[in-house]
């Protein structure tokens, strides 16, 4: 089972991915970069899915941070920006992928199956 950690400040964002992922997958959740980080080199994870916008470290400084500590560590990362610039952005940090939100199960399941099957 697919170990995955959840990267968001909102609790209610968290809780949405949580139940989108019922129990096919472990998971655990860090509220914000700081950790994040800390979580990561802490435990062995095959995913994390990380909000774009948090208060603090932000969602491209923990990418690129979580990119210098574990550099195979897929990320996709979850927002509502839609703008090319941005995800342009998200890309060239070194992310698996982008999840829109609202996220729909459907998306999301298909983008972690692809993210971790090509790691």
């Amino acid at each position: 089972m697919a170990h995955i950690l959840i990267v968001d400040d909102s609790f209610t964002a968290r809780g949405i991915l949580k139940r989108l992922l019922g129990d096919a997958y472990t998971l655990n959740e860090a509220d914000e970069g700081a950790a994040a980080l800390k979580n990561i080199a802490e435990e062995r994870f095959d995913l994390v899915l990380l909000d774009l916008l948090m208060p603090g470290m932000d969602g491209f400084a923990t990418l690129e941070a979580i990119k210098a500590l574990s550099p195979t560590l897929p990320v996709l990362v979850v927002t509502a920006d839609i703008q090319d610039s941005t995800r342009a952005r998200i890309m060239k940090a070194g992310a698996a992928g982008i999840v829109n939100k609202p996220v729909k199960k459907d998306d999301l399941l298909a983008a972690i199956h692809s993210a971790i099957e090509s790691k």
